[in-house]
């Protein structure tokens, strides 16, 4: 029969680890999102693409 403690202990564990790794993909997708915008700035030598992001931003949030 199963331990109901044992088996409580490997859920919030795993539970545990879930959360690491979703938070270590946005944290690699946004890293990601940010080097796109430094290639694009540095290559068009200005920080325009930085501001295009921001002000979609902000639409995006003001829409919530």
């Amino acid at each position: 029969m199963i331990d109901v403690s044992a088996y409580s202990l490997v859920v919030v564990t795993m539970m545990c680890f879930g959360l690491i790794v979703g938070f270590q993909f946005a944290h690699i997708s946004y890293v990601r999102k940010l080097i796109t915008l430094a290639k694009r700035s540095v290559n068009s030598g200005t920080l325009a693409p930085v501001f295009a992001e921001v002000e979609q931003l902000r639409k995006v949030l003001k829409k919530k």
